[in-house]
């Protein structure tokens, strides 16, 4: 009962900020992660996390979360190929319980943002069960560039984001694909390059900026069903 209550008093504070808070005034934490595999319901975990904020519309260099974590687990040869994370690298280091509360103070009083960041979510919230981070994953606001990106061009054939950078010309070649940090910052630039636009609009607070999204969720949720379709 008393975490119903909680999360009923976090809801409606954080409903109340959103509509006096404008975008330059509001802390984004721009948060990505490297799994075992893609199927959190089978069982991968996390075995990076990155996160890095956005002030002031602006990328802040000094304060950066980059952490390797102890999956507990065999990282398969396939997802090895994909962000050269070996087993020795993470042998030695905290598992994502141990750095539970460094997350949760690293995104403290700020929006999550990410590229398909519902994934990222559900991992932090699957593998760390009945934890500080796990109950706060359930709750927090995010913000998904893909559908960001959907609402202001839903006429793109590909929402990936590489693709999209090389389309807007955002910078990509000075950071490691694959990695947490490297598609952190990737996404930083993307979503303030997006920002610019959606501000340009109208856009002018976190309410207004996820309407915008959940515009863009139906948008992209029809896209995809169109394509399976044909």
């Amino acid at each position: 009962m008393k975490n119903i209550f909680n999360r009923i008093k976090y809801y409606i504070e954080t409903r109340k900020l959103f509509n006096r808070v404008s975008l330059e005034e509001t802390n984004f934490s721009i948060l990505d992660t490297e799994t075992t595999g893609l199927h959190v319901e089978k069982g991968d975990q996390i075995i990076s996390v990155a996160s890095l904020r956005v002030s002031n519309l602006k990328i802040g260099e000094e304060k950066i979360l980059n952490e390797l974590v102890n999956p507990q687990m065999k990282i398969p040869e396939a997802s090895i190929k994909i962000h050269n994370i070996t087993d020795d690298q993470v042998q030695s280091k905290p598992t994502l319980f141990e750095i539970n509360e460094k997350i949760l103070k690293f995104i403290k009083k700020s929006i999550l943002v990410g590229h398909n960041i519902n994934f990222d979510i559900n991992f932090l919230k699957e593998n760390s069960k009945g934890s500080a981070l796990a109950h706060r994953m359930k709750v927090i606001k995010a913000i998904d560039t893909i559908y960001l990106t959907a609402s202001l061009f839903p006429d793109l054939k590909n929402y990936e984001l590489t693709n999209l950078c090389e389309m807007f010309k955002i910078e990509t070649k000075d950071q490691i694909r694959h990695s947490a940090l490297g598609d952190c910052t990737i996404t930083a630039r993307l979503f303030l390059y997006l920002l610019n636009i959606a501000k340009s609009k109208g856009v002018k607070n976190i309410t207004d900026l996820i309407t915008l999204c959940n515009r863009g969720q139906n948008l992209h949720h029809i896209i995809k069903n169109a394509k399976n379709i044909h």
